[in-house]
């Protein structure tokens, strides 16, 4: 039957209910979707990955810092101003890049044994 303004009343009523039961289950998705992906999970990995950039760097500056002061100190007491700074530098760099690399390996290497131990249980 045709209401006043033409429409069928039980053919738009039909409409409405399949409407708002589909915004309900899109709700539901939504809600389980941002319960799956919440902020503390997405917080910890990136603080996770902080501490490991800030690591990679203190070690990259400590083998710098050191090769350094090693140079400038036997600058000082064997009186051969540049030549043992510019050599420890060189090396306290070489060093410090070796620790990067052996670092990261390690932290890779560690991260694959966890990614293993959590999709093997």
């Amino acid at each position: 039957m045709a209401g006043s303004d033409g429409k069928q009343s039980t053919g738009g009523s039909r409409a409405r209910d399949e409407l708002k039961s589909d915004l309900a289950d899109f709700e539901a998705r939504l809600r389980k979707k941002q319960k799956a992906h919440q902020q503390p999970q997405n917080t910890a990995a990136r603080s996770s990955a902080m501490g490991i950039a800030f690591r990679l760097t203190t070690e990259l500056v400590a083998g710098i810092f050191v090769g350094g002061g090693l140079g400038l100190l036997l600058d000082k007491w064997l009186g051969t101003e540049p030549v043992f700074l510019l050599i420890f530098f060189a090396l306290g760099m070489a060093a410090g890049i070796l620790n990067v690399f052996r670092t990261a390996k390690q932290l890779s290497a560690q991260a694959e044994a966890d990614a293993k131990d959590n999709s093997g249980s």
